[in-house]
């Protein structure tokens, strides 16, 4: 997801003076290992409901509620793993800014990292995209290189646009050094998500 109306976007630990070019999530594919193993598990605890309903002999009816309650919890538990995956999905969202490109991870208990990077610092810029899946929904992952510090973002959508973005921000952001302060640029444009 992108996305290019960024007025009036505030996040966590921008600067004041900081200005959003663009912001996005990782890819949609990210999602759909944990959609399948949750409709693998519904299917296969359906088929297990089915033949615990057949157990109906008056002595075994302590072991069929006992087995409908596992059931239960076992879907239960399938439900929020998925659930978990969904929301850990749209809580990871990368920030590229005028002058620094932010990776903020939370989940919604036990994680909240922010990782920044300044665009000024960055010294190598590279783009990895690996097999057929990658190369035909077109994601990858980017890799930024500061003084003494990576950052690795996986599952990048439309890595091609990203990665052209940021090295044109990334010489935007030298010319504008060597130019001085004094002159204002506008954002890096991104296109459309078409």
């Amino acid at each position: 997801m992108i996305s290019t109306n960024t007025s009036g976007l505030h996040f966590p630990g921008q600067d004041r003076d900081e200005v959003v070019h663009f912001f996005f999530r990782q890819h949609w594919i990210r999602l759909l290992r944990p959609l399948i193993r949750m409709i693998v598990w519904s299917v296969l605890l359906g088929i297990a409901l089915v033949f615990t309903r057949q157990i109906s002999a008056p002595g075994q009816q302590t072991t069929r509620h006992v087995m409908l309650f596992l059931l239960c919890l076992l879907f239960l538990y399938s439900q929020f793993e998925f659930l978990n995956e969904f929301y850990r999905h749209f809580l990871y969202v990368l920030v590229v800014t005028n002058r620094k490109i932010h990776r903020i991870k939370k989940t919604l208990f036990v994680l909240d990292e922010h990782q920044s990077i300044d665009v000024t610092a960055l010294q190598d810029v590279h783009k990895g995209q690996h097999g057929v899946i990658q190369n035909i929904f077109r994601f990858g992952t980017l890799t930024l290189e500061a003084q003494e510090s990576v950052l690795r973002i996986h599952f990048v959508p439309d890595v091609q646009r990203k990665y052209n973005a940021i090295l044109q921000l990334r010489g935007r952001d030298s010319r504008r050094a060597a130019e001085g302060p004094t002159h204002d640029h506008p954002p890096v444009s991104i296109g459309n998500d078409d």
